[in-house]
């Protein structure tokens, strides 16, 4: 039973399990929140959450002290009540549809394991607008991070299965500061706008040790895409042939700028995804990229590999 709260107990709330906490739970405290206005400071103290979070809301942040762990383990091959699979979208551990949001030192993960047994398995799935992450770490191996907005349709020509959307945004932008982001295959992925600072992108070892790809970009044309800076690729030992990008549509957009880039990275360092015809319509760039060859390090100046 979560502690029945006063008015003057709004504007600020926490989520533990000591007996000062007002929740226990995550879920609880922003269902809690959501017929209330104004900004509200959501404070969650250090463990193990295993939740899968919809967030509705706007005008939040979520701050964690010590190490605070929010885990799902929902996978794509995963079935309903009705024996379908629920699909890569209805995975995340972390799902937000809501704007003026500002994540601070949380661990997002989703540990169904490796997409060659599971699918699909997302940690976080954004389809807001004006969301910050600063010092948050972000665990899992196919399909890490989805930044919403999805394609119109599925390449069937089908609508994807979603969490339900409740606002539509027109702009879908996200600031990653100083996190951490590991996976296997399109580990980060979508339409959306984001970009990432100072982040260590770290690439796991797929079961056969399989080729990698870090990005999965589905850029609407004319819109900005997903932009690295001063960002470290790093790998799990052995972990060689990982594209820094592919293009999931035809429109992607990914730059790496003034990162520095370790050896397990494809010479080729980008992938078309067995179509000739985006090699005309994306945009993959890279600006003063530090490479690790041949235990130097070398710069690479200005690279439009596909534009």
């Amino acid at each position: 039973m979560e502690k029945v709260l006063s008015k003057t107990s709004l504007k600020s709330l926490v989520v533990g399990r000591d007996e000062i906490c007002d929740f226990s739970s995550i879920q609880a405290a922003l269902d809690y929140w959501q017929n209330e206005r104004g900004p509200l400071k959501l404070t969650i103290l250090s463990g193990e959450y295993h939740e899968n979070i919809l967030l509705y809301q706007s005008d939040i942040s979520i701050i964690g002290v010590g190490t605070v762990q929010i885990i799902g383990n929902r996978y794509a091959l995963q079935k309903n009540e009705q024996q379908q699979e629920i699909g890569t979208f209805q995975t995340a551990t972390f799902f937000i549809n809501g704007a003026n949001i500002a994540i601070e030192n949380i661990e997002i993960i989703n540990n169904a394991g490796a997409g060659e047994n599971v699918g699909q398995a997302v940690a976080l799935y954004n389809e807001g607008t004006n969301i910050t992450f600063k010092n948050c770490s972000f665990k899992g191996y196919q399909d890490t991070i989805c930044l919403g907005p999805l394609p119109e349709l599925q390449r069937n020509g089908q609508l994807f299965s979603t969490p339900e959307l409740k606002t539509s945004f027109k702009e879908h932008s996200c600031h990653f500061s100083y996190c951490y982001i590991e996976g296997t295959v399109d580990f980060i992925f979508g339409g959306g706008e984001a970009v990432f600072q100072g982040c260590e992108i770290k690439s796991l070892k797929r079961p056969n040790n399989d080729e990698g790809y870090i990005t999965a970009a589905s850029t609407p044309e004319g819109k900005n895409g997903l932009y690295f800076v001063h960002c470290y690729l790093t790998a799990e030992k052995d972990v060689t042939n990982v594209y820094l990008g592919r293009p999931w549509r035809s429109f992607a957009k990914t730059t790496f700028a003034n990162c520095r880039i370790g050896k397990h990275i494809h010479p080729a360092r980008w992938d078309d995804w067995d179509n000739q015809h985006n090699r005309k319509t994306a945009t993959y760039k890279e600006y003063k990229n530090i490479y690790h060859a041949k235990n130097e390090l070398v710069m690479l100046d200005w690279i439009t590999f596909i534009e």
